[in-house]
């Protein structure tokens, strides 16, 4: 029986609000929010939302990474 759903195998992005990323990182959400506006971290929007692609964040954080 073939289904439509993605498989269990695929490995789908993990994206993070602002709360999470600064949970994750031990910051405040206004420090996020200020990262965002000067551009200093990688960040999408969603509609009116802003998110943080889990992975683009760890690369951002490893030692000699390209900001």
């Amino acid at each position: 029986m073939s289904t439509n759903r993605a498989s269990t195998n695929e490995v789908r992005p993990k994206f993070l609000n602002v709360k999470e990323l600064a949970e994750l990182l031990r910051i405040k959400t206004r420090t996020v929010y200020e990262m965002v506006s000067q551009g200093r971290i990688p960040y999408r929007k969603a509609g009116d939302r802003t998110i943080f692609l889990l992975d683009e964040i760890l690369e951002w954080t490893r030692p000699n990474a390209k900001r």
